[in-house]
């Protein structure tokens, strides 16, 4: 004999209630197949047990068939309301639980019943998360990629600030439905969108890096740490900018602290030195663009040692 799944809280009071007039009416549940716990818990979830119909109640859920339940407990059964309860899982849920399956496959709206329909399995926190993401993310293909609630709300936020930030929304969705993860496939899409803007708009020799793909591009091209700034960029909290001088280039990195940019550094391929004159005029330039300077005391040999040696093993906050 297959072990019995226990049952706990609200449901069990209530299978013992009825047990004690009609014995064997625990038992009878304990050894119902997954449906039929589900739709005696969604019955007994909404009726009113009392002494005089008690009896004529259990009687009714051990011999009635699965639709006939359901209606007296609810006065009519959408489709697919047996069926979703079979996906409930063994164990009863809280009675508020099937009021909203019942209302959402009654009157929600044709995308909330059709995801629910798709769902392999059901709870409260799917129930959650299929009402509270987006109409266009609510799909069985990506609902399913979704762990948890919490997951749901960082998926929905990272679409909503892609698309605020220039990313094509329909094509993003897409990309989630073919996708095998869905983290992966936001983070490549990341790539796409604009950044804030940075502290120095584009002009004659100098180019601001724009989006993650630009940015991943500069950190090929210079074979240095900046791509790992990413995040700081995203948020509006550093910007890098290509300057051209004397037909060369390096790359000049911004800092914001405490609403204030501020020039972080000028860098070359490896982050090699930098020559002095090219150096110069990109501070400079900046400079007169409103945005100053943080470089340390250069009288201060050992500091600057410490950023030769330190070049090679990525950012040390300077």
């Amino acid at each position: 004999m297959d072990s019995i799944a226990p049952i706990s809280g609200w449901m069990l009071d209530r299978i013992v209630a009825l047990d004690e007039v009609v014995p064997g009416f625990a038992g009878y549940v304990f050894r119902a197949s997954v449906e039929r716990r589900q739709v005696i818990a969604a019955f007994l979830s909404v009726a009113k047990l009392d002494g005089d119909g008690a009896g004529d109640t259990a009687e009714f859920l051990m011999r009635a068939d699965h639709r006939s339940i359901l209606h007296r407990a609810f006065g009519w059964v959408p489709p697919g309301l047996r069926a979703t309860l079979g996906r409930s899982g063994s164990q009863p849920h809280e009675p508020a639980y099937y009021r909203q399956l019942f209302d959402l496959m009654s009157h929600g709206d044709r995308y909330l019943i059709k995801a629910i329909w798709q769902s392999a399995k059901l709870n409260p926190e799917r129930l959650t998360i299929i009402t509270g993401v987006p109409a266009d993310l609510c799909d069985s293909r990506i609902l399913t990629k979704i762990k948890d609630c919490k997951h749901a709300t960082d998926v929905a936020l990272s679409v909503d600030l892609l698309s605020r930030r220039g990313v094509d929304r329909a094509a993003l969705i897409d990309a989630l439905h073919q996708s095998d993860g869905i983290n992966d496939a936001i983070k490549h899409w990341s790539m796409r969108m604009s950044f804030p803007p940075g502290p120095i708009p584009a002009a004659e020799g100098y180019r601001p890096i724009g989006t993650g793909i630009e940015l991943a591009a500069i950190a090929r091209k210079y074979r240095n740490c900046s791509r790992g700034y990413f995040s700081s960029v995203m948020v509006g909290t550093h910007a890098f900018g290509e300057f051209r001088c004397e037909g060369r280039e390096v790359l000049i990195s911004f800092d914001k602290t405490d609403g204030m940019w501020i020039v972080d550094g000028v860098y070359t391929f490896r982050n090699f030195d930098v020559d002095a004159g090219i150096s110069r005029a990109a501070y400079a330039f900046a400079a007169r663009q409103g945005v100053p300077d943080r470089r340390p005391d250069r009288s201060d040999k050992a500091v600057e040692a410490l950023r030769r040696l330190g070049r090679f093993h990525g950012d040390w906050g300077f």
